[in-house]
């Protein structure tokens, strides 16, 4: 369902993407295992893509590479100035902890009369992910508690080391975590509000040239997984106001 529904919004991404851009060098930042640059160059883009490398501790993408992505730090992108007409984002920019590093250097790959395109996290996501947290804890202790082991298949018992990971794993899971690089589940309410990302774009010298939602419904934990069809999911998420942001930016100035 994850794959679904990101595949989801990057095409409707590429619909947007066409009113402004039909076609010219686009740069993923965040691109995960790649599909989603698969997705940008089958629809005529000329896609470079970037993440964190296998070795930061962050991104686990990195061995299971479907697209070519170069590694970068997380803020600088290792790319000429002038380089891109657009830059693309889906759930991506509250990660970063260098995220104005991170905007300006996107400033400086950006060709004059680029654009940016960035999804981003909203408040109806954070407050459903919160509610639906601990029965999504439940469903998968029960899914644990019933699944035969691989130890028990070959006729052995789990290790001591292997029964103090999962407890540790449990406990770690006790209390919801932030989805973000920055605050909590709780202040994450308000950073990813509307008014906290205009703010935030406007402060960082961009013009936003486009504002929507991108019309899906789900939580962070994807409760209920394929049991609700994509299509449910976006009656659903008409209804709610989606669960990212779209935003279309631009840096001041621009023509």
């Amino acid at each position: 369902m994850f794959r679904d529904l990101r595949l989801a919004e990057v095409r409707d991404s590429i619909a947007l993407l066409r009113k402004y851009k039909k076609a010219g060098n686009l740069l993923e930042i965040g691109a995960g295992t790649g599909w989603q640059s698969k997705a940008l160059s089958d629809a005529g883009y000329r896609v470079q893509a970037v993440d964190l490398p296998a070795d930061s501790e962050i991104s686990n993408h990195a061995g299971s590479r479907e697209w070519p992505i170069r590694d970068y730090d997380g803020a600088h992108l290792p790319f000429p100035d002038r380089s891109f007409e657009i830059v693309y984002s889906s759930n991506v920019l509250e990660h970063v902890v260098e995220l104005d590093t991170l905007t300006e250097e996107m400033k400086r790959v950006l060709q004059p009369d680029g654009i940016g395109l960035h999804l981003v996290p909203n408040r109806a996501w954070r407050l459903l992910s919160l509610a639906t947290y601990f029965p999504g804890q439940a469903i998968d202790a029960l899914r644990w508690v019933t699944r035969p082991s691989a130890a028990a298949t070959a006729g052995t018992s789990k290790t001591p080391a292997a029964n103090r990971d999962l407890l540790g794993k449990a406990v770690r899971r006790l209390l919801p975590p932030a989805h973000g690089s920055v605050g909590t589940p709780i202040t994450e309410i308000a950073r990813f509000s509307k008014r906290s990302w205009d703010e935030y774009f406007r402060r960082s010298g961009w013009r936003v040239l486009y504002y929507g939602n991108n019309g899906l419904l789900a939580s962070g934990d994807y409760l209920f997984g394929s049991l609700l069809p994509l299509a449910a999911r976006r009656q659903l998420g008409r209804l709610a106001g989606g669960i990212a942001h779209v935003y279309v930016v631009q840096p001041d100035g621009e023509r």
